[in-house]
Parts: C-alpha cells; sequence; structure tokens
C-alpha cells in the first residue's frame, strides 16, 4: 500500500515537471523570455483577481497590469477562459503539499488530530492563493464547460485517492467492505474540505463559528476516518441483536 501510494505521488510530481508549455499559440518554442512573459502575464491576472471577478478579466488590463500589450497576450492565451484554464491547472499543482503529507507515514492505530489538521491546513491554504480560481473552476464546471470540468475532476480525484488509501490502510483485517465504501467516504470527505475552503473567510466568521473551529473540526473528522474504526452499520448490516428485535416485533 505505502509503496504504490508513494509511486503514484512521485508520478505527480513529474507530471506538474514534465507537461509545461513549450510552444506559444504562434506555434513557436517558448524561451527562458517567453515563459517569464508568460508567467508575468498570469501573475498579472492574479492581482487583478484579488480586486474583480474573473468574469471581468480583460485582455487589455491584464496586459497593461503586465506592462506589455494586448497582441502580446494572444501570443500566449487563447482568451481569457484559456489563461483561466492555465490559472487552475497551477492552482492544482499548488496541493502538492497535501499529497505530501498525506503521503507521510500515518499511524491508523491512533487518531492523529495533528496530521490530519497539516492536511487541513495545507489544502485551506492553497484555496486561500486560489480561491477565485478554483471557485471560477467549479462554477464553470457545473455549468457544462467540459475542460473545467475534466480539470476540477483531474485535480480532485488525486486527492480523494489519497483520503481513500487512508481509509483502506484503517480496515480491520478482516473487514471485508469493499473499496467503494472507502472511496465514498473520501469523496465526501474531500466534498466538505472544498465547500468550506470555498467560502470566503470573512463570510466564515460572519457565522459566528469562526474557521479556524471550522478547521479543527474537519481534521477531525479526517483523523478519524484514517484511524481503525468498525465496520459500519447499515440497513443491509444492523446491530447484533438487530434482526432478533425485529423479528419479536413482528410476533407482537
Amino acid at each position: 500500500m505505502k509503496e504504490a501510494a508513494r509511486t503514484r505521488v512521485m508520478t505527480i510530481a513529474e507530471m506538474a515537471k514534465a507537461t509545461p508549455i513549450r510552444i506559444n499559440k504562434q506555434g513557436q518554442a517558448l524561451g527562458r523570455k517567453g515563459h517569464q512573459t508568460r508567467e508575468r502575464l498570469m501573475n498579472a491576472a492574479r492581482r487583478l483577481l484579488s480586486s474583480q471577478s474573473p468574469v471581468e478579466l480583460t485582455a487589455v488590463a491584464i496586459a497593461r497590469v503586465a506592462k506589455t500589450s494586448s497582441p502580446t497576450f494572444y501570443i500566449y492565451f487563447n482568451d481569457i477562459r484559456d489563461l483561466l484554464l492555465s490559472l487552475g491547472e497551477a492552482a492544482g499543482a499548488d496541493f502538492v503539499e497535501v499529497h505530501r503529507i498525506l503521503e507521510e507515514p500515518w499511524d491508523p492505530d491512533n487518531i492523529e488530530q495533528g496530521h490530519a489538521q497539516r492536511v487541513v491546513d495545507a489544502f485551506n491554504a492553497v484555496w486561500n492563493r486560489h480561491r477565485d480560481v478554483l471557485r471560477f473552476r467549479n462554477l464553470e464546471a457545473d455549468r457544462g464547460d467540459r475542460a473545467f470540468a475534466e480539470q476540477r475532476i483531474h485535480q480532485s480525484v488525486r486527492i480523494i485517492d489519497r483520503f481513500a488509501e487512508r481509509i483502506l490502510a484503517a480496515y480491520p483485517k478482516d473487514d471485508r467492505r469493499p473499496r467503494g465504501h472507502a472511496y465514498a467516504e473520501a469523496a465526501i470527505l474531500h466534498a466538505a474540505m472544498e465547500s468550506i475552503a470555498a467560502t470566503d473567510p470573512v463570510h466564515v466568521e460572519q457565522w459566528q463559528i469562526g474557521a479556524a473551529r471550522l478547521a479543527s473540526v474537519m481534521a477531525t473528522m479526517l483523523a478519524r476516518s484514517f484511524s481503525a474504526h468498525p465496520a459500519p452499520t447499515t440497513a443491509s448490516n444492523p446491530p447484533a441483536g438487530g434482526r432478533k428485535k425485529a423479528s419479536q416485533g413482528t410476533k407482537r
């Protein structure tokens, strides 16, 4: 299990390095200066996103902040959507610290609250740095944009896989629950983390719960899921004596 997980993490790191943009939109190879210009345009867009919506971005404004021209923008990006997809890819690559922490040794016999807290804090830190881009990615994915949907799925599955690995590692050896159960639990945990992280911290504080408390409780949920726990009770797997009591009730 550990060796397989380690191999997959290395693959992600390698993918991040092995798929750089090598040519511009005119088919020309990107040299050092070209990469710098492209990154400058992306950083300019990030600066603008701190004060305006992604739908308000324009090539003119981005080029101005990047101290270049609008025609230069179109050498590197087809349009604003293309730029936002690139920013989404960069945001996805930033989850590397989350993967690294999840890949560390975990003791399934203990509820590792501190370890889980580091996962939540690293996850929230990425969202704090890229909230506008990631929220736009999710919005467009929900609206049916295939490229944004695939990007969202690709980035989410990487984390869900690791959650599921930790959950599976905590299952007792005699527990024959299907892997699908672990993945369902992992998907729910990820959805909860993302939903909380996607909310602006200012609004979270208005709930009078507080971002710190939400993060702490989220870490507790992760820690419990990643620790050894008994088989779940379901309609098809009632607690001991459940069937007997039900049959007694029928006789009455």
